[in-house]
């Protein structure tokens, strides 16, 4: 079985020359060498990771033709303000199936030659669920304390817009960071093209997306208990 060894920077340019033409005509010129040297690459990666994805949970989806769990080239941009048509970021994504979940954490890989972001987060957290998570922090803050030094130790920031008016004051520092915001990200960044570039990426998210499973179980927790709160 063939295993992920990597995209080329030059592989990553022609997207964002196909980004740049945003043009049918051009795409389809170029379509074969980007399935080659970018979208299968990425599926490879994906398969590569389906084992150690599935031992942190094992209703995540890790098929990477369905749930978006390898971006498309093409956007939709039906809802967008942006109307090109491709984009010159590719990802990887791990998470629940989306269609029986309305709102779900995952774990994630968005690269692209301006720069490539990874960790675990959402795309967006509803203000339900994120009341369920501050429940669960007032009844034991001590695994969320735990997961987060974890996450940090791992070298991820925390992300996420805090409230104007915070909902409580007064909290330990750890505690606030978390309760105090609107959505959470743990994310980290780098602009160097070697870190898609060769097979040592499926190592290093193998042991980023370990560093970040407390928290994702603990996050899953909160969305299975916010679904049966609204049952």
């Amino acid at each position: 079985m063939n295993t992920f060894n990597g995209i080329t920077p030059d592989a990553m340019w022609l997207l964002a020359e196909n980004r740049f033409h945003d043009s049918k005509a051009f795409y389809e010129e170029h379509k074969a060498r980007i399935k080659a040297e970018v979208l299968d690459p990425l599926r490879m990666l994906a398969a590569d990771l389906s084992g150690d994805m599935l031992k942190i949970d094992p209703q995540i989806v890790v098929s990477p033709t369905t749930n978006n769990t390898v971006s498309r080239i093409r956007r939709d941009n039906r809802y967008s303000k942006d109307k090109s048509m491709y984009r010159e970021n590719v990802w990887i994504a791990f998470m629940r199936d989306k269609k029986a979940w309305d709102c779900l954490p995952g774990f994630f890989a968005d690269m692209s030659l301006k720069e490539s972001v990874y960790g675990m987060g959402f795309y967006a957290a509803t203000p339900r669920l994120m009341q369920t998570l501050r429940a669960m922090l007032d009844e034991d803050p001590a695994p969320f304390v735990k997961a987060l030094k974890k996450a940090r130790g791992a070298g991820f920031a925390l992300e996420g817009d805090k409230y104007a008016r915070p909902k409580k004051e007064g909290l330990p520092t750890l505690v606030d960071e978390l309760y105090n915001r609107k959505m959470w990200s743990f994310e980290k960044t780098t602009n160097d093209p070697a870190f898609f570039g060769s097979s040592a990426l499926t190592d290093t998210l193998r042991e980023a997306f370990r560093a970040l499973a407390p928290m994702y179980k603990l996050i899953i927790a909160g969305v299975e208990r916010e679904l049966e709160e609204r049952d």
